[in-house]
């Protein structure tokens, strides 16, 4: 049976391998919690607070962390499939190697973070912030990046394909090696000023 949790303190809890199904954590503290290798489904996490967590090595299906703040928090490993981290915000956090597929990430914060080789592919990522970030080979096929921001982010060879790069500004980035569809190739050319003819 899928409990509710608010406004609690399960700061250094051990669910080292736990499986969790439907729960729900409103506002709650998850200061120096250990969630290696756990597994959950359906599992809400609502405004709680993540502080030096381990997630290493966990899986998540179907679950959410809404406008969670995730700080010195380690995803070592971490696969998350079709989960909701809207609003969420990442901040110093460990997340390589890391595979997300599908999910809506939209309005996440992840400014400075080092998403070097990570996965997150087909997810929404609808005004995202990578201010500032490492996706240096990141896989962002499928992806929808509309009006993301990338100010001083590093994209190179980053894999691009199938995703929605709708009113995103590529200016001033080094595209050196990334991956994109001829239709996007094409878009991308033209944002930058040439002229394409057939």
């Amino acid at each position: 049976m899928a409990d509710e949790f608010i406004e609690q303190d399960f700061s250094g809890v051990d669910w080292y391998a736990e499986e969790r199904t439907g729960d729900r954590f409103i506002r709650c503290r998850f200061h120096h919690a250990d969630l290696t290798e756990s597994q959950t489904h359906g599992v809400i996490f609502e405004d709680c607070d993540f502080g030096n967590a381990k997630f290493n090595a966990s899986t998540h299906e179907e679950s959410a962390f809404v406008n969670c703040k995730f700080e010195r928090t380690s995803f070592f490993d971490a696969t998350l499939t079709g989960c909701k981290l809207a609003g969420s915000e990442f901040i110093s956090a460990a997340l390589r190697p890391m595979t997300a597929e599908g999910g809506d990430w939209a309005y996440v914060s992840l400014r400075l973070a080092d998403l070097t080789d990570v996965v997150l592919r087909d997810v929404r990522l609808v005004e995202a912030d990578f201010t500032g970030a490492n996706l240096t080979g990141a896989d962002l096929s499928g992806a929808d990046l509309s009006r993301a921001v990338l100010a001083e982010a590093d994209i190179r060879r980053a894999d691009l394909r199938r995703a929605t790069l709708d009113h995103l500004d590529t200016s001033g980035l080094d595209i050196t090696g990334v991956r994109l569809g001829i239709a996007q190739a094409v878009a991308l050319a033209q944002h930058r000023g040439a002229v394409v003819e057939a």
